[in-house]
């Protein structure tokens, strides 16, 4: 029952950190402690509960874009700031999704002269485009199962 419990954990674990999928070579893993005070807790409904915020690190993508857009953050979520007088800007990830990743993003302010506003996603980038506006803020956020 203990070793069952175990896998149970470790499966979830890794789901959590990094998907699985049929095409993962997973090499590492994180043992989880049978003691139910620890930081990560499971409950009966393979509900997963985390102390705090979630955190990511990792190498930071670049962007490329009209009016000297900026990034700051992942792969898995960040802040564009868009360049004078932009129209678009692509966020190109540090690393490569292996399969496109769902993504949300939105504009931080609710701008009518950036309208029309749209973005679209591939497994190595995201791009956002806006009507003309300098200085806009996008928040992205994204993740993939594989």
């Amino acid at each position: 029952m203990k070793l069952k419990s175990l896998l149970l954990n470790s499966a979830i674990l890794a789901t959590l950190i990094g998907g699985i999928a049929v095409a993962q070579v997973i090499t590492q893993s994180v043992q989880m402690s049978q003691d139910p005070r620890g930081p990560i807790a499971v409950d009966t409904n393979l509900g997963v509960y985390l102390p705090q915020h979630l955190l990511n690190s990792g190498a930071a993508p670049t962007v490329t874009g009209t009016g000297a857009p900026t990034v700051v953050g992942s792969d898995t979520q960040g802040t564009v700031t868009m360049g004078t007088s932009a129209t678009t800007a692509t966020v190109l990830f540090a690393k490569a999704f292996n399969s496109v990743p769902n993504c949300i993003a939105a504009p931080q302010a609710n701008n009518a002269t950036a309208s029309p506003i749209s973005y679209t996603v591939v497994a190595t980038s995201i791009a956002m485009v806006q009507g003309a506006t300098s200085g806009n803020k996008w928040t992205y956020l994204c993740m993939s199962t594989s």
